[in-house]
């Protein structure tokens, strides 16, 4: 590919951006855009790399003299995007979650989202890490992996057991065919004839299916039944789930085990979000419910930058 191919590329992304910052409604404008986007996606696959070098397309050097490209890398800079990668044949609803994530305000774009929620499997975005984590060893890494998987096969097997007990209560709960056919064992004596029934009023009800005890919702691989250790559990998956709603520097997270409440806080003070655990937090996942929390706390933190900024 040539210099002035990759222009052509990233110039169909950067104008479906512009046209859906000035309005994201399904207009001629809009579509003709994602089209174009589409079209050019059909062609080839691209890896867009935007760091402090400048902006690259598939390791060749993009120039942004042309403003409608320049304007292109300050939407980058918004969302705090590192690289793109847009494999060949992504569909219209994987490229228009990517460029309606750019064209949102700053720190608002929650790309991954977005992708997530549109099912994508072609498009990947990869994010600046402004705020350095904690750091992990190799060995410490492989654990945080068999500890994911334990999560998620204790989570499978709550969901297996829930199932199961459902389909039982259900068999339990069928009443028998009046009338109906008796299987007879081979060589078994026929069953005896039955007494008429009694008529309709007279029949007693149905016996009430057993109560089925309740299944505890496990919440983490090796998660006691304590609240010390489902509140351990559930700060990791908070510390690791953060940035994923808070992008960048400006946000911080705290937990208050005695309050049962996750905060979430802007260092300069202009913002301070609490949600409050539910009664009977230890019966769900930590790892979901500090999903849930943290949607919750970004929802309500878009809301009110909305307020002040109409003020």
């Amino acid at each position: 590919m040539t210099v002035a191919d990759n222009i052509r590329h990233v110039a169909a992304l950067a104008r479906a951006v512009a046209i859906l910052r000035r309005s994201p409604e399904p207009g001629k404008p809009q579509k003709d855009a994602l089209r174009a986007l589409v079209a050019a996606a059909a062609g080839r696959s691209a890896t867009l790399r935007f760091y402090e070098s400048g902006l690259s397309l598939d390791g060749e050097a993009v120039p942004t003299d042309d403003p409608r490209l320049a304007a292109f890398a300050e939407r980058l800079v918004a969302q705090n995007v590192a690289e793109i990668t847009i494999a060949q044949g992504a569909g219209p609803d994987e490229l228009l979650a990517l460029t309606m994530g750019l064209a949102a305000d700053a720190g608002g774009g929650r790309i991954k989202e977005r992708l997530r929620d549109a099912g994508s499997a072609k498009v990947m975005v990869v994010l600046h890490q402004y705020e350095a984590p904690s750091p992990r060893s190799v060995s410490a890494a492989f654990e945080k992996v068999k500890f994911d998987q334990g999560v998620l096969s204790e989570w499978n097997k709550f969901l297996d057991q829930g199932a199961k007990t459902e389909r039982e209560r259900v068999e339990h709960a069928k009443p028998a065919e009046p009338g109906g056919a008796q299987l007879v064992e081979p060589h078994a004596p026929p069953p005896a004839p039955r007494a008429a029934p009694p008529a309709f009023e007279e029949l007693p009800p149905p016996p009430a299916p057993p109560a089925q005890a309740r299944q505890p919702r496990p919440s983490t691989l090796q998660e006691a039944a304590t609240p010390e250790g489902w509140f351990a559990s559930f700060e990791r998956s908070v510390k690791n789930r953060f940035a994923d709603h808070f992008p960048g520097p400006d946000w911080a997270w705290r937990v208050d085990r005695t309050k049962g409440t996750v905060t979430a806080g802007d260092r300069q003070g202009r913002a301070s979000l609490t949600a409050t655990l539910p009664p009977n937090y230890l019966e769900q996942s930590a790892w979901l419910l500090a999903g849930k929390l943290l949607e919750e706390l970004r929802r309500r933190a878009e809301e009110e930058g909305e307020v002040r900024r109409k003020r």
